[in-house]
């Protein structure tokens, strides 16, 4: 077989990885609830069997599989750092992002005096929002970065107007869940340290479909979930050192002076210790390093020169990826201006670095669970509700409780698939429109 140009995604090649693509009964389904969790390759997979069947034991023990268990789990920490540019002990993998910013919030509740400000945006989803508003019960101002109520954008002029010399912490998505707006971060993190805030970036939407380089951002907070990149189920979070000796710990009182021996890379550290109670899931840190042979393999498949760099092999990946999905998106809104029937929130730009590939649906006299149920009779999967930005959906004026549909790709997504999405979702709403779906 001829090796791909580097230029040219190679999704035959792709969907060959992923186990659930290729099963007799998975393998029906065609998967567009990648913004709720993409499917693992077999890379991942395979680590996770070899830990459970050799390794399945206590780590820095003084035996062999002990041993083996400990590097695997280390390794893959420090791989993870260096997947985001990130130092190896910069970063902590927890149980997942919701936790790991309810465990930053009360890590960092002592640094914040009565009278501090904290912002937060109406774009983002909840996980990010509502572990600073308990904030407020010890005096702490939290103030709301408005979206347009239109095309629910983030303005960097509003944000002007709450900065001041309270302003501690900033909270923002890189992407939403709802509209996929790309927020142009390192603006915002350059106004927040102009007035010697920090800056919190939830990149859970944003990651699956881009390479991240927190040093370039210039952001002191960084969170993602490798469930939705491809990985388990598990959340990364980047919280630059600086911050680190600022952080109250979290865990058990004895466990910094039991540790302090364990000096290999990726080993607990106070952050690790402070931010993830009972340390990290074994099994799951340790398949990381199928994720790393995925992105290795497709590195390699697709022709790239050799590159010592583990973000940069990403990046190259992510990039070739990308012109990949940016096509399924073209696809994807051509399609939906024939619906009259569909409202998509948020604009219908097909260009990633501007918008992410997850569209959130309104759709008409029909209700989003109607057609997200009969999707999946039809071995469709989507997905609908609020996504937990209830607030904002309230603020575009759509009802939370009935949500919308909401369709999201990666990049093992194909056209065909898409165009079954389509011509299946054309069927339902002709059909809506004189009897039940």
């Amino acid at each position: 077989m001829q090796t791909p140009s580097a230029k040219v995604w190679d999704i035959a090649y792709v969907r060959q990885q992923f186990p659930a693509l290729n099963d007799p009964e998975s393998g029906k389904l065609a998967f567009f609830e990648n913004a709720g969790g993409t499917y693992v390759p077999h890379q991942v997979v395979e680590h996770l069997n070899h830990f459970m069947t050799h390794t399945k034991v206590q780590p820095y023990g003084p035996y062999r599989a002990s041993q083996q268990g400990t590097q695997a789990i280390e390794q893959a920490t420090v791989k993870m750092a260096e997947m985001v540019n990130a130092d190896e002990d910069e970063v902590v993998i927890g149980h997942c992002t919701t936790m790991n910013l309810y465990l930053l919030s009360m890590a960092l509740r002592k640094q914040f005096a009565a009278g501090d400000e904290i912002i937060v945006t109406e774009q983002d989803h909840e996980s990010n929002i509502s572990p600073w508003l308990r904030l407020q019960e010890f005096g702490v101002k939290v103030r709301f970065w408005p979206i347009d109520p239109h095309s629910g954008k983030l303005a960097l002029d509003d944000l002007d107007t709450l900065l001041g010399e309270r302003t501690r912490l900033v909270c923002m998505t890189h992407s939403s869940n709802i509209v996929g707006d790309v927020n142009d971060v390192k603006a915002v993190a350059d106004k927040v340290h102009a007035v010697g805030g920090w800056l919190l970036v939830d990149g859970v939407s944003y990651a699956p479909h881009h390479a991240i380089d927190v040093k370039a951002l210039g952001v002191d907070v960084y969170v993602l979930s490798l469930y939705k990149l491809f990985g388990p189920h598990l959340g990364l979070m980047y919280v630059r050192r600086d911050l680190h000796g600022q952080l109250h710990n979290q865990s058990l009182e004895q466990l910094p002076k039991l540790y302090a021996a364990y000096t290999n890379p990726g080993a607990p550290n106070n952050l690790r210790i402070a931010l993830n109670p009972g340390l990290v899931n074994h099994e799951e840190v340790a398949c990381l390093l199928g994720l790393v042979a995925y992105f290795d393999d497709l590195h390699q498949h697709h022709g790239f020169a050799d590159e010592p760099s583990f973000q940069r092999r990403v990046s190259r990946v992510m990039a070739i990826a990308g012109e990949h999905e940016t096509a399924l998106a073209r696809q994807w809104q051509i399609w939906l201006k024939t619906q009259p029937a569909l409202s998509q929130l948020g604009g219908d730009n097909t260009v990633l670095k501007q918008r992410s590939p997850t569209w959130a649906l309104q759709c008409g006299s029909t209700s989003p669970r109607t057609l997200a149920i009969a999707l999946g009779e039809r071995e469709i999967a989507v997905q609908s509700g609020s996504f937990y930005a209830w607030r904002c959906l309230e603020k575009l004026g759509v009802d939370p409780h009935s949500g919308v549909l909401r369709v999201s790709l990666a990049h093992f997504n194909s056209s065909e698939e898409l165009m079954r999405l389509c011509i299946t979702l054309d069927g339902l709403l002709e059909s809506a429109g004189g009897k039940h779906v």
